[in-house]
Order: structure tokens, then sequence, then C-alpha cells
């Protein structure tokens, strides 16, 4: 990590989103909500040497169909910018992007709150047309391919 604290870092991004006094809660959590329905959590977790973005995808039902989608971008993180999708304690889908802390800055964790927005929004699209893909054929290159 830079120099600057996790705190330092929070505040320095919130000063570039016009909220100078962004901060992390008592369980070290910072959440941002974004176009009054998404929340994107902030995480610095130092005993892994990284922070951890997560924001919960807003889809109803997930399926078969859906799991197989989810577990193939996960594969290497191909799907998720180098994240991974996982579920939370209601069993909803939820999006994980992390930083190390090395490439830590403010404008680094705004860039990635900007990446994983963006695959969230691409997710939900996705699993939410998956109904009207379920049927088609697989061929031998689809089973293992990750289209994007």
């Amino acid at each position: 990590m830079s120099t600057m604290s996790a705190t330092e870092l929070l505040s320095e991004m919130g000063a570039a989103l016009g909220i100078p006094a962004l901060r992390a809660d008592e369980q070290g959590c910072c959440r941002l909500k974004f176009d009054g329905d998404r929340t994107v959590e902030i995480f610095h977790v130092p005993a892994q040497r990284r922070w951890l973005l997560t924001s919960t995808l807003q889809v109803s039902a997930v399926g078969s169909e859906h799991w197989q989608l989810l577990l193939r971008g996960n594969w290497a993180g191909a799907g998720f910018g180098g994240g991974w999708a996982g579920l939370d304690d209601q069993n909803r889908v939820v999006l994980h992007l992390p930083l190390a802390d090395g490439d830590a800055s403010s404008s680094a964790l705004l860039m990635a709150t900007e990446l994983l927005l963006d695959h969230a929004e691409r997710w939900e699209k996705r699993l939410s047309q998956t109904h009207s893909t379920a049927a088609r054929p697989q061929t031998p290159m689809a089973l293992w391919a990750q289209r994007i």
C-alpha cells in the first residue's frame, strides 16, 4: 500500500466523490450507494494485503442456468475483471473485486469501484436474459468459452 493509511485513502477517494468525510464504519466497511439502489462496500483487509470491493446483484431467483454462467465467470476471474462471484447469507449473488495494497490509491479505488459497478450491471442483464438463452444448443466451444 502507499504510505497513506486506509483512512486517508478513503478520505481522499471521498474528496474526489464530493464526500470528504468518507470513512469506514466500526466493522471496517465503507458503503457507497449509487443511483439510489446500487451499493458498493469497500473493505481494507490488511492480513491479506488488499482491498476488497463488493456489490450485491439485484436479480430475482437464481437457477441452475445462472449458476453455470456464474461458475464460468469465476473461472480464472475471466468474467469479473479479476474478481469473482459468491453468495451472501441471504443467497444473493455478490460480486467481489480485489485490489492489492501495492496498487491502492484513491484513483485506483475509484476505478475499481467503477469497474465493479459496470460488472454488476452487465451481470444483472446477463442473468435476467438467461432464460431466453438457456434452451440454445451447447456446441463444444460453448461448453468452455466465456462469452463477454
